[in-house]
Parts: structure tokens; sequence; C-alpha cells
């Protein structure tokens, strides 16, 4: 079970991330089956688990990559810890790419439920891209039409001579402006 308990709401319920969900004709069956060997495990419309999923598919590209880009080994805490901010702006430009690409809204409080994820689970994990599942993890426009993303995978490749075996969307362009966000455009206030 890799579910993490993130505490309680404001009704007084426990908050958890990264749980399994099941979705679909048999979802009751597989969730009891889960729940028999202690796994946490939801039972999501199919809208919702979908939901689920992108936002862990965010995770696993997101917090890996911007990892390592750094000059020491980085684990995935710290990138939580310490990268908090560039890993933030990437997962907002990824769940807008969602929203234009996939019609898919990702559900409220989703950067808390990654970074605690990322604070929870990820201490002993070193960042890496695995080249063999680059196309399953950055094979989807929601992320080779990201600016950030694409800018960091060409910087991996360029200068950390990561991922020379994969095609990369084309480059694009700098602007000479700062890909940084400005101002508050968050749904979430």
């Amino acid at each position: 079970d890799l579910s993490v308990k993130l505490g309680t709401d404001a009704m007084g319920e426990e908050k958890w991330a990264n749980e399994c969900a099941a979705c679909g004709k048999w979802n009751g069956a597989i969730a009891q089956r889960m729940e028999n060997n202690d796994i946490r495990c939801s039972v999501d419309f199919y809208r919702d688990w979908r939901r689920k999923m992108w936002e862990r598919n965010a995770y696993d590209a997101i917090f890996p990559l911007v990892g390592c880009v750094r000059n020491e080994p980085t684990t995935i805490f710290e990138v939580a810890e310490y990268y908090e901010e560039e890993a933030s702006d990437m997962l907002w430009e990824v769940s807008g790419s969602l929203r234009g690409w996939k019609a898919i809204t990702l559900m409220f409080g989703f950067e808390e439920r990654l970074f605690g994820i990322a604070e929870n689970l990820g201490s002993g994990k070193e960042c890496k891209i695995d080249e063999t599942m680059f196309p399953f993890v950055y094979g989807n426009r929601v992320f080779s039409d990201s600016p950030m993303v694409n800018e960091y995978l060409w910087y991996a490749r360029d200068n950390f001579g990561i991922l020379q075996n994969v095609e990369l969307s084309p480059k694009k362009p700098n602007s000479g402006k700062s890909i940084m966000r400005k101002g508050n455009l968050r749904a979430d206030g």
C-alpha cells in the first residue's frame, strides 16, 4: 500500500493521496480484493479515476525531471523540499495542457497531494529518467507541448547527456521572456 495520509480536511475527514482506484463494472470486487490485502482502494466513476491516473502521470513526469537536471544527485523528496516553485509551476502548466488537450481538470488540491507523496515516499528515490519508459511518461502532447517540460528535457539532454536516444519535441525558440508565471493565476486563489 503506497497511499499517504495527508491529515484531515475542514470537515474532519482524512485526506489521502496515491491510493489505488477502481472503476468500471467490477470496481467493487477489485476494491474488495485490494482491501483484503491491506491496500487502500477507492471506488470511482470513470472521470474521477481518469483524473487520478493523470495526476499520478504528472507526478511521475515532473518530479524526476526537475531533480535530474541538478549537478548533485537529488531525490524526489529533495525536489519537493527545495525545488517546490519549479515543480509547482510545471505542474500547473501541465494541468492547463490537460484541460486543453484531454478536457480533464485535475481535482482541487492536486498540488498538495503530489507534494505529500513526494515528501512521504521520495526520500530514498533518486531522480532519474528511464529512456525506455520515456514514451509512456512523456509521449503525450500534454507534456510535449508544455514549454517548461520541453525546456527541461532539452536542458537534460544538452547539459547532462540524458535522453540521447530519445526523439524530443523540437526546441521552442526562447522569446527572451521568462517562462515563470507572473501573478496569481491559480484556481485555488
